[in-house]
């Protein structure tokens, strides 16, 4: 993010913490990938140093977090939405009615476009849903300057799908014989 960054070199140490703090908390979306799960958009928000996310129910669906100590974190520029920066950040599970889980749920309940129940989400959150704080870890897997080769793709998913031999028909189509009249 720095204009004294060049390419080929990674941002000293002490500049990490800030650009995850702005990063996380100037974008609304972030990836999250488990133990070699494919990554997963979760809306979000910067929340007491961490990234408060909220699961399960009728909101995201959980990506593996029950199951996790730890996730990647794949962090997004907000103009141009090209990777940023990834780290490694450990799962905290709030419990409802606990005083984090209180002060993460009124961050994130106004956060939430469009709640079915209003006012009344944050008393559905506690019912059917899970609050998560994904608390980054000194561990900074990509920054800018030291950014990975890969393409970062998804493999395809094996399937026994084909295509037709033959194409369908489509009306308005000009057949072979209609051609040659011509």
């Amino acid at each position: 993010m720095s204009s004294a960054t060049k390419p080929d070199q990674a941002l000293p140490a002490e500049h990490l913490p800030a650009l995850i703090a702005e990063l996380a908390g100037k974008s609304d979306l972030v990836w999250v990938a488990v133990s070699g799960r494919p990554p997963q958009a979760l809306w979000n928000i910067w929340h007491d140093a961490a990234i408060a996310v909220v699961t399960g129910g009728i909101e995201q669906r959980d990506p593996g977090l029950v199951d996790s100590a730890t996730v990647e974190v794949i962090l997004r520029s907000k103009e141009n939405r090209a990777r940023q920066a990834s780290v490694m950040a450990t799962v905290e599970h709030l419990t409802p009615g606990s005083d984090a889980w209180k002060s993460a749920a009124s961050a994130l309940h106004p956060k939430r476009l469009n709640p079915p129940d209003g006012e009344a989400q944050p008393q559905r959150w506690a019912k059917e849903s899970a609050l998560w704080l994904l608390r980054p870890t000194a561990q900074v897997t990509e920054q800018p300057g030291a950014m990975s080769d890969s393409a970062h793709r998804a493999e395809p998913v094996a399937t026994d799908a084909t295509t037709s031999a033959r194409k369908p028909f489509h009306a308005g189509k000009t057949t072979k014989k209609r051609r040659r009249r011509r």
